[in-house]
């Protein structure tokens, strides 16, 4: 009740229910309500500091027609990443909703990159990226790298909660960093973020942001709908091009170039991973076994028997002819296959 109570202010001005005050109160009361620990689509681990103004304020901003669906747009393209960012939150031990995190860093946007030099779907510097362990150089630079700057940003943000115990101060300190927000803790003798003054204005605005994006983005259920446009993973086998990758699964460059900023030169080494959105690939037949399947791109430095590379990768030679639409029982140097090696025995037949 008291939740609902400091949210009244704000009922007046939401445009997205319409209808009379009394009905703008139960829609309210029913999201809160439903808010619970036995619903999957709706509960946090966080603690979503309602009677806090800082966030009253931002979630009013995202309660706004245009504000709100800019935000929701942003999701909705995340929607792809999302998945694949929650499985590895939740594989490290942190509370999946923390995986929003990305669209108040980047929009959700692996490519973005900011003026002061931070990359990629967390924003990550170079200097903090190295210490993460990631690759940041003039071939390589794995902020830009969808799964591995995930590893490396929910390993950040499980030290951070060790050091300071509390979620807000964590993802604070994610934002101005851990001595900052130590001093700031130790001269005030506060043990909460919202205690905290003379702090960066980022870092005042980034902590209620977050919660009010989480708040939205939960009520408006936009990502409790099953995902058809999965993220589907290659694994490139032999040293080649993002080119020649995007020709073989027939995907267009700048969709490659847009999910894969992480090799600067274009060029991918051998046991690197690709990373694209269902939705662009147009090679149907790998579509049709990609949910199950690993999937690799070999491209032959020589002429060679499809024979010989199918039992190279433990595949059947009729499964490569039909995912690359092969007539002969070839492929030649240079020629870019896609190879699908099924994960349930049996299905893809014998060579």
């Amino acid at each position: 009740m008291r939740k609902l109570l400091l949210l009244f202010p704000l009922l007046l001005s939401l445009p997205s229910y319409g209808g009379d005050l009394k009905s703008v109160v139960e829609k309210e009361a029913q999201i809160l309500s439903s808010c619970s620990f036995s619903d999957r689509g709706c509960d946090t681990l966080l603690d979503i500091p309602w009677d806090k103004p800082s966030f009253q304020f931002w979630l009013s901003y995202y309660r706004k027609g245009w504000n709100r669906a800019k935000l929701l747009s942003q999701v909705d393209s995340y929607r792809v990443i999302y998945p694949t960012v929650r499985s590895i939150f939740r594989r490290e031990g942190l509370p999946e909703d923390l995986a929003l995190l990305a669209i108040v860093e980047s929009n959700g946007n692996p490519a973005a990159v900011s003026k002061a030099g931070a990359a990629g779907l967390w924003q990550l510097m170079p200097g903090t990226a190295r210490k993460l362990g990631l690759r940041v150089n003039r071939f390589i630079d794995e902020r830009f790298d969808i799964v591995k700057s995930t590893v490396a940003a929910a390993k950040y943000l499980k030290e951070l909660h060790s050091i300071f115990g509390r979620w807000d101060l964590a993802i604070a300190a994610y934002n101005a960093g851990p001595g900052t927000i130590k001093k700031r803790l130790a001269k005030l003798g506060a043990d909460q973020f919202w205690n905290l003054t003379k702090l960066p204005n980022e870092t005042l605005e980034y902590v209620p942001k977050f919660y009010a994006v989480l708040s939205t983005v939960k009520s408006s259920g936009v990502l409790n709908s099953p995902v058809r446009n999965s993220l589907i993973t290659v694994r490139v086998a032999s040293k080649t091009t993002l080119y020649r990758v995007a020709k073989a699964l027939k995907v267009s460059y700048s969709t490659v170039k847009r999910y894969n900023r992480q090799f600067r030169r274009g060029v991918v080494p051998r046991g690197y991973h690709v990373y694209l959105p269902a939705s662009a690939v147009k090679n149907y037949a790998l579509l049709k076994y990609a949910g199950k399947s690993r999937v690799y791109v070999y491209v032959p430095e020589k002429r060679e028997k499809l024979a010989v590379i199918a039992r190279r990768f433990g595949v059947s030679t009729r499964l490569i002819k039909e995912v690359n639409r092969l007539r002969y029982n070839v492929a030649f140097k240079g020629q870019p296959l896609v190879i699908v090696k099924l994960a349930e025995k049996g299905i893809d037949g014998n060579g």
